[in-house]
């Protein structure tokens, strides 16, 4: 290794291990500052748990949430699965729109990142419901998942990275508040069919579940975040405050004050 690849190994290590969230600086990643520090985090718990990882993401859009693993020696394999839709469904009520959605320009990004390490990726354009678990070569340790934000696109990803996850590992879900449907779905089948698991929230909208034997929250970062998990909660709350506000608009109140009154709900005895 020559020394100036020596010192950017080091450099990359430190970085990670002091979860600076500039290793996200270089391509725009639609996540909050606390997402980028959950995500670093669990990246650091994989590879101190398996110091050689396969990466896989369902959603990868422009890269920004790859970039953290090309200057990562220890991730050996990436996987990017993204269907490349022009527009997708969203839980929110709107589609999202994604213009000039390709690979080429994913990669074109992350090419300023390391050209070299792009050889470790292998992208997939499809939805993960009609990918062959074959194309699947190296099985990951770490799954994010981060696609079409719907209740079935949660569930069915998660399906889909169950069967390509190595025995132990980790399924890594963002925007939870938007999902929290298909996230309660997906924690009753794993209860349903005695999977071993560990689920939890990490600040601000990631959710975390750890199949079998793969104790990330016993690492003291994660640690940290978990004793202190009303970022977490309230963040999660107030991101849906707006349709409190709504319900809660002059008409809306009118009609169950209405309503209170001609059921005597509001009545105790």
């Amino acid at each position: 290794m020559a020394v100036s690849e020596k010192l950017i190994s080091q450099d990359f290590a430190e970085q990670l291990e002091g979860l600076d969230i500039r290793l996200f600086e270089k391509i725009q990643s639609q996540t909050t500052e606390r997402d980028k520090r959950s995500l670093l985090a669990c990246q650091m718990a994989t590879r101190t748990l398996r110091p050689n990882y396969t990466y896989l993401e369902i959603g990868s859009h422009l890269g920004g949430s790859l970039q953290p693993y090309l200057p990562d020696e220890q991730c050996r394999h990436i996987y990017s699965i993204d269907k490349r839709p022009p527009a997708q469904p969203d839980e929110r009520g709107f589609n999202y729109e994604y213009h000039n959605n390709s690979t080429q320009r994913m990669l074109n990004n992350l090419k300023g990142i390391s050209e070299p390490a792009l050889a470790k990726i292998t992208c997939i354009d499809e939805d993960a419901r009609n990918i062959d678990l074959k194309n699947i070569e190296h099985r990951p340790q770490l799954c994010f998942i981060d696609g079409e934000h719907t209740d079935t696109a949660c569930f069915t990803d998660f399906l889909f990275c169950l069967k390509a996850l190595d025995r132990d590992g980790l399924l890594v879900f963002h925007d939870a508040p938007v999902v929290y449907n298909g996230l309660a779905q997906i924690v009753s089948y794993l209860q349903d069919r005695r999977i071993q698991f560990n689920a939890y929230n990490l600040p601000d909208t990631i959710f975390v579940i750890e199949i079998n034997d793969f104790p990330v929250h016993r690492m003291p970062y994660i640690q940290e975040m978990l004793v202190n998990n009303h970022v977490g909660y309230l963040m999660s709350l107030q991101y849906n405050d707006q349709y409190r506000r709504f319900y809660n608009r002059s008409l809306f109140k009118w009609l169950r004050n209405l309503k209170v009154k001609m059921t005597k709900t509001h009545v105790s005895e």
